[in-house]
């Protein structure tokens, strides 16, 4: 029994090394790891760190949708007069096109939702009005006060005959008994865990479409938290999007095609026959253009990471950012530099209240990183949790990614990036709203940081790339 668990042990160090082509950094952290601390070391490893899951998934999600004979599938981009572009916005639709296969799209209106409670109250509103159908995928539906009014809110419209279907990931909402999902089963709704196993990737997106029309997306799950009714990480500031238009089509699209990814594969026929005539027809296409880039287990590329680099370097002017983590990887971090070298002005925003104990020193580390090249830093007066980034006063994403190497990489995720002058100027005016609500950290504050911080810094920076 040793020999076998010596084979394996020697197996997973070459796997390391041979197979699963990390990025050396990353593979020779799990070396270190599996060899400092043995047996132990590879069960850290086969939960946190392989990617043959990742890709094993990736497999299994294409074979059953070319099983399925999907009709979900599309990439086209509308023919659009040049004068309605900037060359900016050009160049970026044209590589989240050509590299992720995102459908040019647009919306007809656009609101921001920058707290739960303004967000929950349209939100329920909206599937208080629902018709046909209501499309749910969250990262977390928590088992509180809001939760609970959701899922009820829910099974009211399911007991109508309107099609509820809600996704959400089966590690995150572990406290989030059967029970609750229970009366909504009852009355005809479905709900799916998504991945009910351990691993370190997860699915963090975050989608509600309602009768192909309305669509929501951003950073917000469904909890108190998000609504400041919790006693910690308060107050919490967010953003989400309200879309109607053409662009929930696209939304719709992309929960369905997770949906029948989650579903036994005997189901698939029969569901896709069932959402064929779901789909409806997309509307006329107006000019607030935008694009929904979707990363993780969908593709071997590395999609959202390269669609922020591609906007990353279109920037001319300014760049801002909000993120409740700062862990970016190499090229992203390198791609900053170079434009805030370059005299592109790059403000970013992080939470004052502390995220975690070990994030907070490596988010510290690599603004430290970025003021060195004359970016600005701001701590948020509370929990900044806004995942977004605005080009110049050109286009705007906003979705479920934070910048760190998790969602950067791994996480199944969803950002939208949006190309009206208009939308990306009230979100201008956002931002420069919460700097009011900030303190600056200065490069003088970083350099006379304390041993500890240092210490800590230096410690978790060993596990960035796993962060």
């Amino acid at each position: 029994m040793k020999l076998i668990f010596l084979a394996i042990y020697i197996f997973l160090i070459l796997a390391v090394i041979f197979l699963e082509r990390k990025r050396p950094t990353e593979a020779l952290l799990w070396v270190l790891v599996m060899v400092c601390i043995p047996y132990a070391g590879v069960f850290l490893y086969l939960i946190f760190g392989n990617t043959v899951g990742i890709r094993l998934t990736s497999f299994l999600r294409k074979r059953r949708l070319k099983f399925c004979a999907s009709p979900l599938e599309t990439n086209t981009i509308p023919i659009i007069p040049e004068e309605c572009l900037s060359a900016e916005d050009a160049q970026v639709i044209c590589f989240n096109n050509v590299y992720n296969h995102s459908e040019l799209t647009s919306y007809e209106t656009a609101s921001f939702y920058t707290n739960g409670r303004s967000h929950y109250e349209q939100l329920f509103k909206d599937i208080a009005q629902a018709k046909t159908c209501i499309f749910v995928e969250f990262y977390t539906i928590h088992h509180d006060e809001v939760g609970t009014a959701f899922v009820n809110a829910l099974t009211q419209k399911a007991a109508e005959g309107v099609e509820v279907l809600v996704l959400f990931d089966f590690i995150a909402n572990l406290s989030s008994p059967a029970s609750m999902f229970r009366p909504l089963k009852e009355v005809g709704g479905k709900v799916i865990r998504v991945k009910p196993y351990l691993t370190h990737y997860r699915s963090h997106r975050k989608i509600v479409t309602i009768d192909h029309y309305i669509s929501y997306i951003g950073g917000m799950n469904i909890g108190k938290q998000y609504a400041n009714l919790a006693k910690v990480k308060n107050p919490w500031r967010d953003t989400q999007i309200r879309l109607t238009g053409t662009c929930t089509h696209i939304l719709d699209e992309y929960f369905l095609t997770d949906w029948l990814c989650s579903i036994r594969q005997k189901h698939c026929a029969d569901t896709v026959a069932h959402i064929i005539p779901m789909l409806g027809n997309r509307e006329k296409i107006t000019k607030n253009f935008c694009q929904f880039i979707i990363g993780g287990a969908d593709t071997t590329k590395e999609s959202v990471k390269m669609c922020y680099l591609s906007m990353i370097r279109s920037a001319r002017s300014s760049i801002r950012i909000q993120t409740p983590y700062f862990i970016p990887d190499a090229s992203i971090l390198d791609a900053l530099k170079t434009a805030a070298a370059a005299g592109v002005k790059i403000e970013l925003m992080i939470p004052g209240i502390k995220a975690s104990f070990f994030l907070d020193p490596v988010t510290t580390f690599y603004c430290g990183q970025l003021m060195q090249y004359g970016a600005s830093v701001y701590k948020y007066h509370g929990y900044i949790h806004a995942k977004t980034m605005v080009i110049d006063e050109e286009l705007c994403c906003i979705g479920s990614v934070n910048m760190d190497m998790r969602s950067l990489l791994v996480d199944d995720e969803i950002c939208g990036v949006f190309y009206t002058n208009e939308l990306v100027k009230q979100y201008i005016h956002l931002f420069q709203k919460d700097i009011n609500d900030c303190t600056s950290y200065t490069l003088e504050q970083f350099q006379n940081r304390g041993q500890k911080e240092k210490l800590m810094e230096s410690v978790f920076l060993l596990l960035a790339p796993i962060l």
